[in-house]
């Protein structure tokens, strides 16, 4: 018998919530578990097989009429059985369940990644998607822009730079600094981006566009999440996860701890000393206070 939501209250222990939280927390992680099982497919089948999917599509095949109806006469129904469809890779799902892994587990999952169809290989970035080709048009409007532009498997800046957001806080700095030298706008060729690189862009065109032209360069420039997430990253870079914490004796100090490469840096070609050439670099903490 399947039970309809009636809109009552009730009142649980803590003790009871407590209980309720574990067994969702269980059925969560049978749920990821089977979404790897059933799996989505990219660029290559044997590397998107280990990657979280995104989507999943439900097809009801089989249902029951509740003798009830909607005010243009349809029937209500319950689901008894769905067909689940697959869709191709997409970034947010390597976001987001980088964030539930340690550092060991996130590594091995940037190294699947690096090798499927999310990487543009030409650009050394990452797009939103790997190819949507054969896909319905059910998908939705992207399927209705072509391959590299906007929804399509373009490189949306905002998605791509949570990607690395997660890997600079998992401390892997090699690989985040390795994706940083091609995929952030600092060290992007301007000429190719076709506006300053200091103009968060909507998306990059990738080179699954069919004009080659076009690649890498950035169109609808706007203020979108990319400049959040690149706040959070300079605050790891510069600052540290903690600038807080309670030492030993309960009492409250701060730490810089930056996570800084030396090829960030240049020597000072003026320098008198060798003590003058040791790399620097200054920025101001909370508006007002320098360090350096």
């Amino acid at each position: 018998e399947t039970a309809l939501f009636s809109g009552e209250t009730r009142e649980y222990s803590s003790d009871d919530i407590a209980k309720l939280i574990r067994r969702w927390m269980k059925q969560i992680g049978l749920g990821i578990n089977r979404a790897h099982v059933i799996g989505s497919h990219g660029h290559d089948q044997k590397v998107a097989a280990v990657i979280t999917p995104t989507y999943f599509s439900y097809n009801v095949t089989k249902w029951e009429e509740t003798g009830f109806h909607n005010d243009e006469g349809h029937p209500f129904c319950i689901a008894k059985e769905m067909a689940v469809g697959k869709f191709p890779l997409f970034l947010e799902g390597v976001a987001r369940v980088m964030k539930t892994m340690d550092k060991k587990q996130a590594a091995v999952l940037y190294e699947h990644v690096k090798q499927s169809g999310l990487r543009d290989n030409e650009l050394k970035m990452y797009t939103l998607s790997s190819t949507l080709a054969g896909q319905s048009y059910d998908m939705g409007r992207m399927m209705g822009f072509s391959s590299g532009w906007l929804e399509n498997q373009s490189v949306w800046m905002d998605q791509s730079y949570k990607y690395y957001l997660e890997l600079i806080k998992k401390g892997m700095f090699d690989q985040f600094f390795e994706e940083m030298r091609s995929g952030m706008l600092p060290f992007i060729d301007g000429q190719k981006y076709g506006r300053s690189v200091m103009e968060c862009s909507s998306f990059i065109v990738s080179s699954a566009f069919e004009d080659p032209n076009f690649f890498g360069r950035g169109v609808l420039a706007r203020l979108s999440g990319s400049a959040a997430e690149f706040l959070s990253i300079w605050k790891l870079m510069f600052i540290g996860d903690t600038l807080f914490q309670l030492n030993e004796g309960g009492k409250l100090e701060m730490q810089l701890v930056p996570s800084l490469p030396a090829w960030l840096f240049r020597e000072n070609e003026f320098a008198q000393s060798r003590a003058d050439k040791k790399y620097v670099i200054r920025f101001k903490l909370f508006t007002s206070i320098n360090v350096a």
